[in-house]
């Protein structure tokens, strides 16, 4: 094998050669979103680039999701690298060349960046087939943005980890937090678990002009949501965090008529151990409090999503020792707990597993450009981003799997 600084040398040589092309995927994928479970043309153009790259490929796992299998020269580990494909249900308005040309759908959480840098890294890393002790799984998934019925779990239940075993994991995300060349590292706990609520308030109609004659639902719903945020403030262990938003609310039909019923709908994200069957009971007797101090009637369905994401420390330290010797000490940033969901939380539960988050902005020069965040119809992420991210998968795939040639080599 290589030493590092060859290696690193090597890669940066062959990123730079393909790098164009990656991009003109990235672009086309962009001007061509598709939500969850409907990827039929980005599974397609990602099932017949790995076939191009002599990898062997799997269409339909989980729906429309890809799994490409890359077989060593050598036996040994099997590592799985992830992307996502869906795009969310978003107006783009960022005034790019290659803008959306799909009316309501739009790549604002950065999955086509993914999968781009997910190519990319298997053109890559199909060059060093030789030379790998094991195989590299290439997992790009659908349906990310579906939760609780996320395409992780069911392509785990269509059998990704299995035939070879995976033995371990590496997934990134976009960040706009970070700059194009830093890399986000954290062990345990690195994404919240994410939940949905479905709450409605009953209520009984009438006439506006004599309220004491109904039950208005509108005014218990706003007891209702005032209720719910004491849970954070009063039940909740200040050290602790949890986060309940109401994103959605629906109710009434006419100025004059006193509303009978009121739909809310929101998510609840844990960041703490030990909440996952409290938050509920705690929702429950809020809301059922609320609207009984009224008159009005409240339900709940209280939907679980997708569980914490857990970074392994030992495979975490690794793949960072790895990093740093391409990238240097400056490109490694500590994070915090991110309060977002994440599906590649399922496959975290069943292998020991790293998830990075990549650096995809530029330093703002200027104080009247504001900081864009994820899902925002004007968000834009430096394609910079792109080659680092590449430069990541593989470096940890051939680091990773190295080891094993050691082992052989005693």
């Amino acid at each position: 094998m290589l030493d590092s600084k060859q290696l690193d040398k090597e890669i940066s040589g062959k990123i730079n050669e393909i790098i164009d092309d990656i991009i003109k995927i990235r672009r086309t994928i962009h001007q061509n979103p598709e939500l969850g479970y409907e990827e039929y043309q980005t599974s397609e153009l990602v099932a017949r680039k790995l076939e191009s790259y002599g990898i062997k490929v799997a269409r339909g796992v989980g729906g429309t999701g890809v799994v490409g299998l890359l077989a060593g020269a050598k036996p040994g580990k099997t590592l799985l690298l992830r992307a996502d494909m869906d795009a969310l249900p978003i107006q783009e308005e960022t005034g790019l060349p290659f803008a959306s040309k799909v009316p309501g759908k739009m790549h604002a959480c950065g999955h086509d960046i993914h999968t781009s840098v997910l190519l990319g890294a298997a053109r890559v890393l199909s060059l060093y087939r030789d030379r790998i002790y094991g195989n590299i799984k290439f997992m790009f998934q659908p349906a990310e943005e579906c939760s609780p019925t996320g395409g992780a779990k069911k392509m785990i239940e269509d059998g990704v980890l299995e035939n070879p075993k995976v033995d371990f994991a590496v997934a990134l995300h976009v960040w706009p937090d970070l700059q194009v060349g830093q890399l986000g590292f954290k062990t345990g706990p690195v994404s919240a678990r994410s939940d949905r609520i479905f709450l409605r308030v009953l209520g009984k109609s009438g006439h506006a002009s004599a309220p004491h004659q109904g039950v208005d639902a509108i005014v218990a719903s706003a007891q209702v949501i005032s209720s719910l945020q004491t849970i954070i403030s009063r039940r909740i262990n200040p050290r602790d965090s949890v986060v309940i938003t109401i994103g959605r609310i629906q109710g009434g039909d006419r100025y004059n008529v006193i509303c009978d019923k009121v739909e809310m709908e929101g998510t609840v994200r844990i960041m703490s151990p030990g909440y996952d069957d409290k938050i509920p009971e705690l929702i429950r007797q809020a809301g059922e409090g609320a609207a009984a101090s009224v008159g009005a009637r409240f339900e709940m369905d209280y939907i679980n999503g997708y569980p914490m994401t857990i970074n392994d420390e030992a495979l975490t330290k690794k793949v960072e020792d790895l990093i740093k010797k391409s990238l240097g000490e400056g490109a490694i940033k500590e994070i915090p707990l991110d309060a977002g969901g994440e599906d590649f939380s399922f496959v975290s539960q069943k292998v020991p597993s790293v998830y990075i988050k990549l650096g995809s902005s530029l330093p703002v020069s200027s104080e009247d450009v504001g900081f864009i965040p994820l899902h925002n119809s004007r968000v834009i992420f430096d394609e910079g981003c792109i080659s680092v991210g590449i430069k990541t998968f593989g470096i940890a795939a051939l680091g990773l799997l190295s080891e094993q040639e050691e082992k052989h080599g005693e």
